[in-house]
């Protein structure tokens, strides 16, 4: 008989609680290969970035012997290595730092974007628009800029390009633009 007190949905499935908490054996190979695929995406990064990331030393000693690995049985080894020992630690604040390092990429893809597109543009490369109206343009709408500087800039890259020269002005210009469009850090 059922106690009162007992809720009818707690009654016992006939299944142990361990076999509704199991994870498949499907969902655990996906889960290894993630945490492989995860160190790999580690291993590509460089230095500098892999200094960001939150890493016990153990698991930057595996990625640095990793790199270091040029043959192609033993990487694997070594990546199984890696993977074993990032399962030994928490990797969300792994996922976290990888996932900033990618939306810096893609901010900084978007700003040398919009470089390129004004470079195109004070070049004569968009129809519709004369390298003097795209400089104008240019000028308007970064008023810090140094009007002088682009005038010159543009003038150089346009008769490198009609003289089919190397395109050392269109380089510079590029520098400049760069250095305007995409403030330095700290100077936001």
């Amino acid at each position: 008989m059922i106690d009162d007190e007992t809720d009818h949905n707690d009654l016992d499935s006939g299944m142990p609680d361990d076999a509704l908490d199991e994870i498949s054996k499907s969902q655990r190979k996906r889960d290894a290969d993630a945490v492989r695929e995860l160190g790999a995406q580690l291993a590509d990064l460089g230095a500098s970035e892999l200094a960001t990331i939150p890493l016990p030393d153990d698991v930057l000693s595996a990625i640095h012997e990793l790199n270091r690995i040029k043959a192609h049985g033993a990487r694997k080894r070594q990546l199984g290595f890696l993977a074993k020992r990032l399962r030994q630690i928490d990797i969300d604040p792994v996922d976290a730092a990888l996932e900033k390092l990618r939306q810096t990429a893609r901010a900084n893809t978007v700003n040398l974007h919009k470089v390129e597109n004004w470079r195109d543009r004070l070049l004569g490369d968009v129809d519709g628009e004369s390298d003097k109206e795209a400089l104008t343009a240019f000028l308007s709408e970064y008023v810090e800029a140094d009007r002088q500087q682009f005038r010159h800039l543009q003038r150089q890259a346009l008769t490198e390009r009609k003289a089919q020269r190397p395109p050392a002005a269109a380089r510079q210009l590029f520098k400049a633009l760069r250095d305007v469009v995409i403030p330095a850090p700290g100077n936001d």
